[in-house]
């Protein structure tokens, strides 16, 4: 089914261990069985079960064809009009925040982050490389304004992270020091500024002293504290955590690394930490082994989303950093997030595929000419 079986056993045990935590959370957590509280559980499964479809289909694809103007584009742009269709909601409904395009199961942020991917992929490898001030600021200029979209819903962590995912891709596209330096400066101050006001800035307040607002911001990240100290080496097994049963908010999205830390304990976040391991170790090991600069920058930007994510949940959880959600890919409860990761998923193992196919017709051509 998929060329590279570590990615794909990786991405099925951390579904697994999500889910499991989302059926702790969501029945076992209110003692009954009913479609309310299957609900969720269920869901995950068809977005799973979907997304493999997906993955399956999209491997199948020769990546290549995405090294187009139209299709790089496209997708940024469509990216900007669901952004704008969440935004045009939230005015039209007249909700403080508003995330989601229909109820809460299409949220486009998730993916954004493919479009963003594919698009620089693309734009670096298609100008040769980011030398030019005008190459860069045409590029950064729409990426910005989808960040900008996102500021405005408000979901500040996700317009930062979208900076941070972008900021590494160009990176390592070959922006020059002297261009990429005042670039990060921007975004910092940028970001700085974001984060100083409003909701955020009480929420780090709450980060740097959670206990001084037990009641309030701080909430939240003691309760996630406690989850992960009761649960010890081993945890006190599944189903039988007590911070998920109305406690802990978030428990099967947010916080699911929580549910898990408190259930499993040490040794369930190790299996966690060591299955994202393989899954983002190959997909570097690949961005490095592989020559083609487009599938090079592809398997570059999907193992750095997923790091970021899993770096930025797991230490959110444990109050390294201060509380703004992003999903845990394959864990977390969310079907726009199970189906963006699997996309890029399939387009990974599409790379993947790709070249080991070449490498071994260019094996054969060697022999046959020896």
């Amino acid at each position: 089914m998929f060329t590279d079986r570590w990615i794909a056993y990786s991405v099925v045990l951390l579904f697994i261990m999500g889910e499991v935590a989302i059926i702790s959370s969501n029945v076992l957590g209110a003692g009954e069985f009913k479609y309310e509280t299957l609900r969720r559980p269920l869901s995950q499964m068809i977005s799973f079960i979907f997304g493999l479809f997906l993955a399956n289909f999209v491997s199948r694809m020769d990546y290549k064809k995405l090294f187009s103007k139209k299709i790089a584009y496209s997708f940024i742009f469509l990216s900007f009009l669901l952004l704008m269709a969440v935004l045009i909601k939230k005015i039209a409904t007249g909700k403080p925040v508003d995330r989601w395009l229909i109820g809460k199961s299409v949220q486009p942020l998730e993916f954004l982050k493919i479009s963003v991917v594919i698009f620089l992929a693309y734009y670096i490898v298609a100008k040769g490389s980011l030398r030019s001030f005008m190459l860069i600021s045409w590029a950064f200029l729409l990426i910005f304004s989808n960040v900008l979209l996102l500021t405005l819903q408000p979901d500040k962590g996700g317009a930062v992270f979208v900076l941070i995912l972008s900021l590494s891709i160009m990176y390592v596209g070959g922006i020059p020091y002297k261009l990429y330096l005042p670039l990060l400066a921007l975004a910092f101050l940028f970001s700085y500024n974001l984060l100083k006001t409003g909701y955020v800035s009480e929420r780090i307040a709450a980060w740097m002293d959670p206990f001084a607002e037990a009641e309030e911001e701080g909430y939240q990240i003691i309760q996630s504290l406690y989850a992960f100290a009761k649960g010890g080496p081993f945890g006190v097994g599944i189903g039988k955590g007590i911070q998920k049963m109305g406690v802990l908010p978030e428990s099967d999205t947010e916080y699911v690394m929580s549910v898990i830390g408190e259930e499993l304990g040490f040794v369930g976040v190790m299996l966690v930490l060591s299955l994202y391991a393989i899954l983002i170790g190959r997909m570097f090991y690949y961005s490095v082994k592989i020559t083609e600069p487009f599938g090079k920058l592809l398997m570059f930007g999907f193992a750095m989303n997923f790091s970021l994510a899993f770096l930025w949940n797991l230490s959110m959880a444990t109050n390294l950093i201060p509380p703004k959600g992003i999903a845990l890919p394959f864990v977390s409860y969310g079907v726009s997030s199970m189906t963006a990761s699997m996309i890029m998923v399939g387009l990974a193992q599409s790379v993947i595929r790709v070249w080991h196919r070449e490498r071994t017709f260019s094996t054969l051509t060697d022999l046959t000419h020896s």
